[in-house]
């Protein structure tokens, strides 16, 4: 069977091993040389990276034997912009000066300092629970809580399109799971309903905003189930903590719904520019997670420095509520200028903007060309995604400038007619 130059990395593996091919040299060698082929033609848009960290605009360094190129960055997840923001800066120098730099062990061996109790109540105050647990990142919460909360007679139901780090906790926790189609509250009643006298609890584990598809959760919905059926519910805020709600307090707080949501987890190396994650919860969940979640019971604490941004970005997000109106603002204005340009944007809402291109071969090319043209975002492809489902996430940030938008929309309606993604008919008088 021929190959593709253009074939997905973890498409291609999948196919090796499907052919019998799972010895890890033979498996190695046969991806290597697909990879140098990928880099040798520009097509391997995920091994660039910036010369001086994340922001709006930065250089990218390729590693791919193209030139590097000053451009607009779309795949950060800075929503407010607030790792730049001097206040924030300020703080975790001075943090630094005081508690040193990294944390020395677990929390429960004693590696939490005043920084890191200060985040855990100032998260509490924010969204309204009982008790904050602070973890070391939030990839590390999901696996830790989700594997830690189920017991053995419990059924886990989760969104399929939810983030791997909710599939691993899932997988970790070796109990039972199905599965419920995206953002489809039918299914989920009919599964709800199918086993409802099986297990002794059943947790229902959705995100309130999807990463790669931008689209919201109907929350609303899912809680009023509860009405029926006996479930606990774990969300899972890791893209609308700090952008949605009073404060930033998330999207179950701007829904009113913190009570009825029994567990609250969110990162916070996204809007609150630092890197940890934490869950909200009753107080008497606590002790089961400390020694029941590895993840927390055995991994270092998040850095004093990475605790002081955290708490000088809430700071900042408190003190300033035009952070947040900027980037829906934003949101808005590019959003509406992609769709009047005809471009297919899905169901998205969210400040995360997907541009679907179906056809990986165009995909890479469009993404090529657009990184030649000083604008940076990574192309997204099956497995990440469903087979002709393939996307480039345009991820806006409250300091992204008008110019910056209108660059790259301009840009992107070039390269969309190009490349047949849009139609010159669609095109609006907008």
């Amino acid at each position: 069977m021929k190959i593709q130059v253009s074939t997905p990395i973890m498409s291609y593996m999948k196919l090796l091993e499907s052919q019998g091919i799972t010895d890890i040299e033979e498996l190695s060698d046969k991806l290597y040389e697909h990879y140098q082929q990928q880099v040798s033609l520009g097509l391997y848009s995920n091994g660039r990276y910036t010369e001086s960290g994340s922001n709006v605009k930065a250089t990218v360094i390729s590693t791919h034997g193209d030139k590097n190129e000053e451009c607009i960055l779309w795949c950060m997840n800075h929503y407010l912009g607030l790792n730049r923001n001097q206040n924030v800066i300020d703080k975790v120098c001075q943090a630094v000066q005081k508690y040193g730099t990294g944390s020395g062990t677990s929390a429960l061996s004693g590696g939490m300092s005043i920084l890191h109790k200060q985040v855990e109540q100032k998260l509490q105050k924010l969204i309204g629970k009982e008790s904050v647990l602070l973890f070391p990142t939030g990839f590390t919460t999901n696996i830790g809580c989700i594997s830690a909360l189920p017991g053995k007679k419990d059924l886990l139901i989760f969104d399929r399109e939810c983030h791997a780090s909710i599939i691993d906790g899932v997988k970790l926790s070796g109990r039972k799971w199905v599965t419920f189609k995206h953002n489809n509250v039918t299914d989920l009643e009919q599964k709800l309903n199918k086993y409802k006298n099986e297990y002794e609890n059943i947790f229902v584990i959705v995100e309130s905003a999807y990463s790669m598809s931008g689209d919201l959760s109907p929350l609303l919905e899912i809680v009023q189930l509860k009405q029926k059926y006996k479930f606990f519910i774990y969300v899972d805020e890791a893209h609308t903590f700090g952008i949605y709600g009073q404060n930033g307090a998330g999207y179950c707080s701007h829904l009113g719904i913190v009570e009825e949501v029994d567990f609250i987890a969110a990162t916070l190396s996204k809007a609150t520019a630092s890197i940890g994650g934490f869950v909200a919860i009753k107080s008497k969940y606590i002790p089961l997670l400390h020694w029941r979640a590895s993840t927390y019971t055995f991994q270092a604490c998040l850095t004093p420095a990475d605790a002081a941004a955290i708490l000088a970005s809430l700071e900042e997000i408190e003190a300033n509520p035009r952070l947040i109106e900027s980037l829906h603002e934003n949101n808005h204005y590019m959003r509406n200028r992609l769709k009047d340009l005809g471009f297919d944007l899905g169901i998205s809402v969210s400040p995360i903007i997907p541009i679907f291109i179906p056809d990986t071969d165009t995909l890479l090319a469009f993404n090529k060309e657009l990184y030649a043209r000083g604008i940076f975002s990574v192309s997204i492809f099956y497995p990440v995604v469903k087979p002709h489902e393939g996307r480039i996430r345009f991820i806006l940030s409250a300091v992204h400038t008008k110019e910056q938008i209108d660059t790259t929309v301009n840009t992107l309606h070039e390269l969309g007619l190009k490349y047949s993604i849009i139609s010159p008919q669609l095109i609006t008088a907008a």
